[in-house]
């Protein structure tokens, strides 16, 4: 079997021209670098920098700016760059109008944002963070704590907001990425036995899921997101991504992400299932498996757009596709 070619392997990210860009931003806004750890220099995808500054009068500050599509860069043809900022905005201008004081969720307070559209920067509130590795001072109780307050967030007040591209994280719209957005090179990469396979489990999976009343979906809940302060507070960071979709997909992203020791997987995952029973067990189950499906698809199909056939990571990923789409002792601890 032929494959695509590919033609598309991504130059590296020229970060010094970017940060150049952010601190004339900096210049703009009247407010100075600062050598305050930043979280991280950038974001997981490479769609936005991070800078800790200062105000005139000594206020800690984080300017966010947000990377512009670059010249010679692949993205997948469903990726617009500027909806990442546009989703951010959004959704700091709803904590703004009813949580300005963040009691409902624990995320940095809005000090500036820009006007214009696609925005290129948003001036947040800095938080000091705690000492010490994520894993001692960041718990799984934390985790679950700020899941739930986001889960809990109205976001029938968003949807309605002009310039915010809600992202859809439900079982339709993962399988509809999948069949209809990666198929050229996933049949290249896992064969037609195992692409007949997804296809049949998404069939299935939307029989149990498709009815499940939607709740907001972080998009991109892992360790990193979630920073806490020198008082122990965890606050909930990069909205990116943000949309509407099943309870479960945030919970699957962490567990699937993070890098702690398998016993902690494990007690985590049997601590998120202790509250499900009977069908609504089985549909949770379900849920977990269609999120981990599409992630193993869309880390392939990625891998293979940027590497080729020398994707490094492509057993790997195949073996958590398998695992996910069989559901057994493989991809769920007992």
């Amino acid at each position: 079997m032929s494959g695509p070619k590919n033609t598309s392997t991504n130059p590296p990210l020229d970060a010094d021209s970017l940060m150049a860009e952010a601190r004339a931003v900096l210049a703009e806004l009247g407010v100075t670098e600062t050598d305050q750890p930043s979280p991280r220099p950038f974001n997981q995808r490479n769609t936005s920098i991070l800078l800790p500054c200062q105000g005139t009068e000594g206020q800690p500050f984080l300017l966010k700016f947000f990377v512009p599509p670059l010249e010679g860069r692949f993205y997948p043809p469903e990726v617009k760059l500027e909806d990442y900022a546009r989703r951010e905005i959004a959704f700091y201008s709803f904590l703004d109008s009813f949580d300005a004081q963040r009691r409902k969720l624990p995320a940095p307070r809005t000090i500036m944002m820009d006007p214009s559209d696609p925005p290129r920067w948003i001036l947040l509130e800095y938080i000091h963070t705690a000492k010490g590795p994520r894993s001692e001072v960041l718990s799984s109780e934390d985790i679950f704590r700020v899941l739930e307050q986001f889960q809990e967030l109205p976001m029938d007040r968003l949807m309605g907001r002009r310039n915010f591209p809600l992202n859809r994280w439900d079982i339709a719209s993962l399988r509809d990425r999948v069949v209809r957005l990666m198929y050229d090179p996933l049949i290249f990469i896992v064969g037609e036995d195992t692409w007949s396979e997804i296809r049949s489990f998404f069939n299935e999976a939307m029989r149990w899921l498709e009815t499940r009343q939607a709740v907001p979906v972080h998009g991109d809940f892992i360790e990193e997101n979630i920073i806490v302060d020198d008082e122990g507070q965890p606050y909930l960071i990069d909205f990116e991504r943000i949309g509407l979709g099943a309870p479960e997909h945030d919970f699957a992203w962490f567990w699937i992400h993070n890098d702690r020791p398998k016993e902690w997987k494990k007690n985590f995952f049997l601590r998120y299932l202790e509250e499900h029973f009977g069908s609504d067990r089985v549909r949770c189950q379900w849920s977990i498996r269609a999120s981990i499906v599409y992630l193993a698809c869309r880390r392939l199909r990625f891998g293979f757009l940027n590497e080729g056939e020398t994707d490094p990571l492509r057993v790997s990923n195949l073996a958590l596709l398998k695992a996910a789409l069989s559901g057994g002792n493989e991809l769920f601890p007992q």
